[in-house]
């Protein structure tokens, strides 16, 4: 990349972390510092690496995803120059929404010479399925609560009818139907352009619309339903991963929680998936602030930790996740340089 560019990326990380640390400070304050960092402090070092495994599983999935789109669509570099691309776009973490994840896109054109044009469907279909995931994993939970509340209040009342587990099984059952429809949806070209040709009416949209439109008859041949569904399910297997991490770190800081294991899976899975959505929507760096105090709120109010357990629950899944994919990134970044330079020495000689 470009000297210039690099500076701007150094700067945006700089700018990202200071913020990332003012969060920090802030929401620590809002629910006792001290109590906050005595639950940081109790949270067991050798735990640690199996936290961070389970980001690294998220990655690798993540990873087999990005190789089958460029696969898909015909586009062809060597399989270390695409992994190290896909691990440098990391470093765009902390942009709102990670739109600069197109990083990848112009280091494919730079070096490989593959057009924007061809590459960016994939970084768009990426945070696509990654949407789509993450709307399953709350329409989950969800589901799970409604059901839960519904079977609860029938065995209360002595009627007959489903039980409180056959009645979660088939609420799931449910929202993994309606993702398929979704998806289904998605892969007829039909609909989605008559979506985007009504779309047209709203005058902050009609601006944009063509290119929306360009991209996605781009990305055509990766909306089809077998690669928009199986790719969703990659996305889904990576959440989950991230999801149970929450999880996994609410056991270890506040044992003993009164709530079923299945149960406290899926509202902290919910509570992780939902923040996660709510602050790209917020369009913040790394969806900052947003992110971090939904995320805490949420597991008061469905987890039921106490305000500290649950902001040190967040900060400590959010460092596994965010800054760790950004500690990657910009590893990464310079490997990627370091690797295009040697490449080239060997085709000199």
């Amino acid at each position: 990349m470009q000297m210039q560019n690099q500076k701007s990326i150094v700067k945006k990380i700089i700018i990202g972390s200071l913020l990332g640390a003012a969060v920090f400070i802030i929401i620590a304050f809002m629910a006792d510092y001290k109590k906050v960092a005595g639950a940081l402090m109790d949270f067991p070092l050798k735990l640690w690496p199996f936290i961070l495994f389970l980001s690294l599983m998220n990655y690798a999935f993540r990873l087999i995803k990005w190789d089958f789109y460029l696969e898909k669509l015909d586009i062809r570099i060597p399989r270390m120059s695409s992994a190290l691309i896909f691990f440098s776009g990391f470093i765009m973490a902390i942009t709102p929404g990670k739109m600069g994840e197109v990083l990848k896109s112009l280091l494919m054109y730079e070096h490989h010479g593959v057009a924007v044009t061809r590459s960016a469907p994939a970084v768009f279909m990426e945070r696509l399925t990654d949407v789509l995931a993450l709307l399953f994993i709350c329409a989950s939970g969800v589901a799970f609560a409604l059901a839960g509340s519904s079977g609860a209040g029938a065995a209360g009342a002595g009627a007959e009818g489903l039980s409180f587990e056959s009645g979660q099984l088939l609420s799931l059952a449910a929202v993994a139907l309606m993702t398929f429809a979704l998806i289904a949806a998605l892969a007829s070209r039909r609909l989605v352009m008559g979506v985007l040709k009504f779309m047209e009416r709203f005058g902050f949209i009609k601006k944009h619309i063509v290119h929306i439109e360009s991209l996605f008859e781009a990305a055509r041949v990766i909306l089809m339903p077998w690669p928009l569904f199986y790719a969703t399910f990659l996305s889904i297997l990576a959440w989950a991963l991230e999801c149970y991490s929450l999880y996994y770190i609410i056991t270890v800081i506040s044992p003993g929680l009164p709530a079923p294991p299945l149960e406290l899976l899926l509202f902290s899975s919910f509570a992780y998936a939902f923040s996660t959505i709510i602050g790209a929507l917020a369009m913040l760096p790394g969806g900052l602030f947003v992110t971090e105090g939904g995320m805490a709120f949420l597991l008061v109010k469905l987890v039921k930790l106490s305000m500290s357990k649950a902001v040190a629950a967040t900060f400590m899944v959010r460092a596994a996740t965010l800054w760790f994919a950004l500690l990657i990134g910009i590893f990464a970044l310079p490997a990627f340089n370091a690797y295009i330079k040697s490449a080239a020495v060997k085709r000199a000689a």
